[in-house]
C-alpha cells in the first residue's frame, strides 16, 4: 500500500488496483472527499498550486502502476493506434510492393540461382501478408490483435530474410547483413505508432530475442571463426554482434517509453483540474467508442446530464471560491458512486457526464437516483462552520432508442435535463413522457 498525506490525512491506493484508470480514481475520489466533506479533519479551502500537484501526482501514480500492470491503452490512444496502423499498413505494402520488383527481376532471368528463389519467395510471402493485412483495414475490420499480429510479422520478415541468407549464401552473410539487419529499426519504431506499450515491449523484445536466437543456432551448426565461411561476406565478431543485440534493445526501450510518454501527457490533457474528473475533451473521445463498441457487440449503452441547481445563486452569494468547492465536493459524491465500467466527466460548468456501460434506460435511471440521493444525502461544508445543500437535476437518453450519434444522444440528455428543471428540479427524466 502507498500512502499519499493529503490535507492531514492520509490516502491509501491498493498496490493490486486492476488498472490504471480505477487507482487514479481512487487518488482523485479519496483526495476530494478529503477536501470537501471530512468531519474528522479540520477544514482548509483546496489551493491552485495543490490541485496542479495533485495532477502531477495522479501522473506520477500512473507511471508506477504502469510499470507492473498489463493494461489496455486508454481508448483516445487506442483511436490514435488505429490511425497508425492504418498507416504502417499502406507504408508496409508500398515498400514490399518495391521491394518485389528485383527478386521478381531476378528469379525470371535467373531462374536456377537458388538465393534469388529464396529472396522471391520471402518477399512474396510478406507482401501477400500486407495486403492481407491491408484489405481487413480497409473495409473497417479492425481488431485489438491487429497490432500485435503486424507488429510480428514486419519483425518476422526481416528475421526470415537473414534466416534465407544464411541458408542459401552462408551464416555470416546473414550476421553481417547491414542493410537487412537496419529494417529492425524501422519495425521496432513502428511499433510505437500503435500507442500500445504492451506492442512495444513483447514485439521489440522478440525481435532480440529473433536475431539471438539466429546468432546462436548459427554459432552452434557452424565454426563461425572458419576462414572458408568469410569469403567475400566479413569475418565473424562477438563483440559487433553484441552491439547489434544492445542497439535493438536501446530501440525497444525508446519506443516505449515514447509510447509512456504519450500516455502521461494524455493523462494530463483529459483531466479536469479542478474535480479531477474526465474532461469535456476526452469524455467525447470515450463516447464515440463506447458507440462502436456498443453497436458492434449489440450491448446497451445509456448516458445522462445531471446539473447543479441553483449554482449561479451560490457563485453569486458566496463567491466563486465556495463554487468551487462545492464542485469539487459534489464531483467527489458522482465519482464514489461510480461502478468500475462507468465513466464520468466533468461536461460543463456545473454539469456532469455518466456513460454506463450495458445498462438500458430503466437501469440508468435506477443509477441516476441513487447519484442524486448521494448528492443531496449530507450538507456540504464549504467553510468552517458553514454548510450547504446541493441538489441536481438529469435528463437521460438510451442508445439506439433515443439516438445512435453521440451528439443526438447529448442533445436528447440535454432537454431531458432542461424539462426536469423547468418541473421544479431535483428530479430526473429519461423520456419525453417523464
Amino acid at each position: 500500500m502507498h500512502e499519499l498525506p493529503l490535507c492531514f490525512a492520509t490516502v491509501d491506493v491498493p498496490n493490486d488496483a486492476p488498472n490504471r484508470g480505477r487507482c487514479v480514481d481512487i487518488l482523485t475520489q479519496r483526495f476530494l472527499a478529503c477536501h470537501s466533506s471530512r468531519a474528522d479533519t479540520e477544514f482548509r479551502p483546496v489551493p491552485k498550486k495543490l490541485l496542479a500537484r495533485l495532477s502531477l501526482s495522479i501522473v506520477a501514480l500512473n507511471d508506477a502502476h504502469m510499470k507492473i500492470s498489463w493494461h489496455r491503452p486508454d481508448p483516445a490512444l487506442a483511436a490514435a493506434g488505429v490511425d497508425g496502423e492504418w498507416l504502417v499498413a499502406r507504408v508496409r505494402l508500398v515498400i514490399l510492393a518495391l521491394l518485389l520488383i528485383t527478386p521478381t527481376w531476378k528469379v525470371i532471368h535467373y531462374p536456377n540461382v537458388p538465393v534469388y528463389i529464396w529472396g522471391f519467395a520471402a518477399t512474396l510471402a510478406g507482401a501477400v501478408a500486407a495486403v492481407a493485412i491491408w484489405m481487413r483495414l480497409m473495409f473497417g475490420q479492425w481488431r485489438r490483435w491487429i497490432g500485435f499480429v503486424s507488429s510480428t510479422l514486419d519483425v518476422s520478415i526481416v528475421t526470415a530474410a537473414l534466416t534465407s541468407f544464411a541458408i542459401v549464401t552462408g551464416p555470416l552473410a546473414a550476421l553481417n547483413s547491414n542493410v537487412t539487419f537496419e529494417i529492425y529499426f524501422l519495425a521496432i519504431a513502428a511499433t510505437a505508432l500503435r500507442y500500445d506499450a504492451r506492442i512495444c515491449a513483447t514485439v521489440g523484445m522478440l525481435a532480440v530475442a529473433e536475431y539471438a536466437a539466429l546468432w546462436g543456432t548459427l554459432a552452434w551448426r557452424y565454426d563461425l571463426g572458419d576462414p572458408a565461411l568469410t569469403v567475400g561476406v566479413g569475418i565473424h565478431s562477438v563483440a559487433d554482434q553484441a552491439t547489434r543485440l544492445i542497439l535493438l534493445s536501446a530501440a525497444v526501450l525508446l519506443a516505449y517509453v515514447y509510447v509512456r510518454r504519450a500516455q502521461r501527457l494524455l493523462e494530463l490533457a483529459s483531466r479536469d483540474r479542478l474535480t479531477g474528473l474526465y474532461n469535456r475533451g476526452h469524455f467525447d473521445v470515450l463516447f464515440a467508442q463506447e458507440i462502436e463498441l456498443a453497436e458492434r457487440n449489440h450491448h446497451a449503452l445509456t448516458v445522462a446530464l445531471l446539473d447543479l441547481d441553483h449554482f449561479k445563486r451560490i457563485n453569486d452569494t458566496l463567491g466563486h471560491a465556495t463554487g468551487d468547492r462545492v464542485l469539487i465536493g459534489i464531483a467527489a459524491r458522482l465519482a464514489k458512486g461510480m461502478r468500475e465500467t462507468d465513466i464520468i466527466a466533468r461536461y460543463g460548468g456545473e454539469e456532469f457526464a455518466v456513460l454506463f456501460r450495458e445498462t438500458d434506460r430503466n437501469a440508468a435511471a435506477a443509477r441516476i437516483e441513487l447519484l442524486r440521493a448521494q448528492v443531496a444525502a449530507e450538507p456540504l461544508r464549504v467553510a468552517d462552520t458553514k454548510t450547504i445543500t446541493v441538489t441536481c437535476s438529469a435528463g437521460i437518453a438510451e442508445f439506439r432508442t433515443d439516438g445512435m450519434k453521440p451528439v443526438v444522444l447529448i442533445e436528447r440528455a440535454d432537454s431531458r435535463m432542461f424539462a426536469a428543471k423547468r418541473a421544479g428540479r431535483d428530479r430526473a427524466y429519461s423520456s419525453e413522457a417523464a
